[in-house]
């Protein structure tokens, strides 16, 4: 028969066949195979370095007559999760077969039994210092303490001098040509001022906020002043004693008084 070198199938490309994909090497897989590279790599070490200058010792290579192939070596040793024990165990003593007496009580008298206890009890002893003392025989007993002393001269002192609170010495102030303020004109006087601040205040706060003329921030600053004023009068006159002068100062009586020719 006589055999051609062309063919059809040589036309037609074959299936393009892909290798199957591989899973990646999980983390246990990779740190299993660097232990297993280190381990090798020790060994290597280890076994050069035994033989490491002149070879390894005489009889070396000798085999051993205690390591030779034993009986079920290489069988699988099967390992039971427990044990047998061989230990001797002492059994428990068995149930009585004897039926109970049905209605047996055993009587007890507490009253009786605390009684001996107390009575053959001991004392109950505290653990005190062992010499007690004896706050009689002391110097100073009975003696007032000095503290207690001092304040009790530092009181009556007070009293021999007078009044004892600074407000009862300013009532019986006396200075020439000054009176006591009477307590209504004082609150009279607090309230004018009181009122005075309020609407001082109120012109004070319907100024506007940007100022650009110089009219406006002098006005300002007047407001100002006046209101600092007030709160200084009004707590001047919070005061419990004021003492007032009965002549008017010699500024203000200049501008009272008519000028004299």
């Amino acid at each position: 028969m006589w055999d051609s070198k062309e063919s059809v199938y040589k036309i037609i490309k074959p299936p393009q066949v892909f290798k199957p994909r591989t899973p990646p090497p999980t983390a246990k897989e990779l740190r299993d195979r660097k232990v297993a590279k280190i381990t090798l790599r020790l060994k290597l070490m280890m076994r050069q370095k035994s033989a490491a200058t002149f070879g390894k010792p005489d009889g070396h290579y000798k085999p051993c007559a205690r390591k030779f192939l034993k009986k079920h070596s290489k069988e699988p040793v099967i390992i039971y999760e427990q044990q047998r024990c061989t230990q001797h165990v002492k059994r428990k003593p068995d149930v009585p077969r004897d039926r109970p007496v049905h209605g047996r009580v055993k009587i007890l008298d507490f009253i009786k039994m605390n009684a001996e206890q107390m009575i053959h009890s001991r004392p109950y002893m505290p653990k005190g210092p062992k010499k007690m003392r004896r706050y009689l025989l002391k110097k100073t007993f009975g003696r007032i303490p000095t503290y207690l002393a001092a304040r009790l001269k530092s009181a009556a002192d007070q009293k021999k001098k007078g009044k004892d609170t600074p407000e009862e010495r300013a009532e019986d102030c006396e200075h020439e040509g000054t009176r006591k303020l009477d307590e209504k004109e004082r609150i009279t006087m607090m309230n004018n001022l009181k009122l005075k601040w309020a609407d001082t205040n109120a012109r004070y706060q319907r100024l506007s906020v940007a100022l650009d003329l110089e009219s406006q921030k002098r006005m300002k600053e007047i407001y100002e002043e006046n209101l600092l004023q007030l709160e200084k009068d009004v707590s001047l006159l919070s005061r419990k004693v004021i003492l007032v002068s009965n002549s008017a100062p010699p500024k203000i009586r200049r501008e009272i008084l008519p000028p004299q020719h």
